[in-house]
């Protein structure tokens, strides 16, 4: 009798064991819905904000509390998509770039195609990327 239980705790160790190398090579879901803050190409806080909400649209915040921009966005397999609701860039223009998690705080893009001049300076020009704002 003491064997069995002996193999049997052998074997549960083992399936944790795998189980749990299985699960530390699975890649955390990132979820970019929330408010970020804007930051300086140092990297502090520039003062505005930019809200992505889960149906797709996004509103970015001036530090004077104004609304500085509007739009809609897409990410799908570390590509991100945008279009401004203005016509900053023609109607229904939609800008690519590469989206790149650091950790759950924060992000990072790169060009993937967006001809439109205003919308990419904004987004790779100055920006050094994004943090998640931390409520206090």
């Amino acid at each position: 009798m003491k064997k069995f239980v002996s193999k049997v705790k052998s074997k549960t160790l083992l399936i944790l064991f795998f189980t749990g190398v299985l699960f530390s090579f699975v890649t955390p879901k990132h979820n970019l819905t929330g408010k970020w803050t804007i930051c300086n190409p140092d990297g502090t806080p520039s003062g505005e904000y930019i809200d992505f909400y889960k149906d797709g649209t996004y509103k970015i915040s001036l530090p004077d509390g104004q609304i500085g921009e509007r739009g809609f966005y897409n990410l799908k397999d570390s590509v991100f998509s945008i279009r401004n609701a203005k016509d900053v860039c023609g109607g229904d223009y939609w800008g690519y770039y590469g989206l790149m998690f650091h950790g759950s705080d924060s992000v990072h893009f790169s060009l993937i195609k967006d001809t439109c001049s205003a919308r990419r300076m904004d987004i790779v020009g100055f920006n050094p990327g994004l943090k998640r704002y931390k409520t206090k």
